[in-house]
């Protein structure tokens, strides 16, 4: 465990804006309070004590870009797309491919209009307050993104947000953040993944604010697929009116990964919608964590993850809805369904609900199960083998998940990811 924060205190002396200076100083202030929310928030999730015992997390990474350049075949696959690349958190402007009618800029280079809007919004809708590896990403990191998308943008082309890992001096610790602002009656679809480009084991944070303005709709999706990678994602949303967000993540590997995904719809009429998928094996442990609050009148919140679990796998799911007082007339769903596939996998899974309006309606729930020995039988006399008739099941209970995504080239990645990745379980 950290005992000491002093020596990432440098980090903020080198801070040579003002206002972000003053926001990381009221970050680092709140540290030690920030820690002792630790130990219930990760009960099962034992991150920070894994991390510290391989990685000086509070060091900031001397990466320089100029080290490695990313292998051209991993960019073919995705040539002719439109994407947002950044190599250990340094975005790389030559590389990308952006679309009209939406603006990609490190701060430093914003102009003095554009920096008045990003410290409007940075860092003040963000778990900073509540989880320690947003505050030291607050604190610890290189470049931050503004992503503005204009209003009334709309395009059925996805934008993918490339984030590639690179070791350097035989670890690598990386510090990811972005601030994205979905202008009025905008649409935008993102699609974000984390590629390490070595098989060193690595420690990375990922911090992502949204802003929603009225009438605006956004999709954005997470894939995660990397067994060497100690990995903490916090995406925030902020809705105002007539918004809606539809979010989706996909874990499929990883050393030790924690999912924070903390919406809220505050104002009327928001919708937001949260769904999740894990496949685990072997010693893979992802720990996925929501909070959706609703905050104002008639809104509606539907949020359902489904997981799979074999080997020593360790899945978590804890998902939180809050119905403030004035949220009359509110709709909120949660589930969580999982399969275990061995006696040594488990999972912990947690639905919460604390309500103080009285005019709503909500519910939650949870199942663990194993696979149906009847279905598989019944397969098995159709003349399918029993490893397909596996394989078919789990298809069909991943299917309930993928088929919520609307931009069907997505849908068909996310698809084709899923079932090479089933075929190991069946093995």
């Amino acid at each position: 465990m950290i005992k000491d924060f002093t020596s990432i205190k440098k980090n903020i002396s080198k801070e040579t804006n003002s206002i972000l200076k003053t926001k990381k100083t009221k970050v680092f202030d709140s540290l030690d309070d920030v820690l002792k929310t630790y130990k219930e928030e990760y009960k099962y999730s034992p991150l920070l004590r894994k991390v510290s015992k391989k990685f000086d997390i509070l060091r900031v990474d001397s990466f320089k870009e100029k080290k490695k350049n990313i292998d051209k075949k991993i960019l073919n696959q995705y040539k002719n797309q439109y994407s947002i690349i950044t190599i250990n958190g340094l975005f790389q402007k030559n590389e990308s491919k952006i679309p009209n009618g939406i603006s990609v800029n490190t701060f430093d280079k914003l102009n003095n209009t554009d920096k008045k809007f990003f410290h409007k919004f940075f860092n003040n809708q963000d778990d900073s307050k509540s989880d320690i590896f947003t505050s030291i990403n607050t604190i610890n990191y290189k470049e931050s993104l503004l992503i503005k998308i204009d209003k009334n943008y709309s395009k059925k082309d996805h934008v993918n947000i490339l984030n590639f890992i690179i070791s350097n001096s035989g670890e690598s610790i990386n510090h990811i953040r972005k601030l994205i602002v979905s202008n009025q009656n905008s649409k935008s679809v993102f699609i974000e993944e984390f590629i390490s480009l070595d098989s060193i084991e690595n420690f990375s944070t990922s911090v992502t604010e949204i802003i929603q303005e009225e009438n605006s709709e956004i999709e954005y999706l997470n894939i995660q697929n990397d067994k060497n990678n100690f990995h903490f994602n916090s995406i925030n949303i902020s809705q105002k009116q007539n918004s809606i967000s539809n979010c989706f993540t996909f874990s499929y590997s990883g050393a030790l990964v924690r999912n924070n995904l903390n919406v809220k719809l505050k104002e009327k009429n928001c919708y937001s919608n949260m769904y999740g998928f894990y496949a685990l094996r072997e010693k893979s442990h992802v720990d996925n964590h929501t909070t959706v609050d609703h905050i104002d009148e008639n809104s509606i919140s539907n949020e359902h993850y489904k997981g799979i679990m074999d080997n020593n796998s360790n899945g978590v799911f804890n998902g939180k809805i809050f119905v403030r007082r004035k949220a009359q007339k509110t709709n909120a769903f949660q589930s969580n369904n999982n399969i275990l596939l061995s006696d040594e996998a488990k999972i912990n899974t947690k639905p919460q609900l604390e309500i103080w309006a009285d005019d709503v309606k909500c519910s939650h729930g949870c199942t663990v199960g194993q696979l149906d020995k009847e279905a598989i039988f019944y397969l098995q006399s159709r003349g399918i083998s029993k490893e397909k008739a596996i394989s078919m099941l789990l298809g069909a209970f991943s299917e309930e998940i993928i088929e919520k995504i609307e931009n069907q080239f997505i849908k068909e990645k996310i698809k084709k990811i899923t079932y090479k990745k089933l075929e190991y379980f069946t093995s």
